[in-house]
């Protein structure tokens, strides 16, 4: 299996930041998911932002998972 990386930019309230996800969660399966999840993250992470903007997403093959032979995918539950 393909473990993919999304590196995602979004500005707080015109400061930029990071945020890094990979497809092993369960609710992100592409880009516009993962860009999703980040934007929502972001909002609960700073409720009192008046502005959160996304600016772009890279995707990438994670390598570190490259000598697993395989890796199941997580189970969507809320606990």
């Amino acid at each position: 299996m393909i473990v993919n990386g999304y590196e995602i930019v979004i500005e707080i309230d015109g400061v930029k930041s990071l945020i890094n996800l990979d497809d092993l969660y369960p609710s992100i399966k592409d880009w516009h998911s993962a860009t999703d999840f980040a934007m929502k993250m972001a909002r609960e992470a700073n409720p009192n932002a008046i502005y959160i903007d996304f600016l772009e997403c890279g995707e990438y093959e994670l390598e570190e998972y490259e000598e697993i032979p395989y890796i199941h995918e997580a189970p969507f539950r809320v606990q």
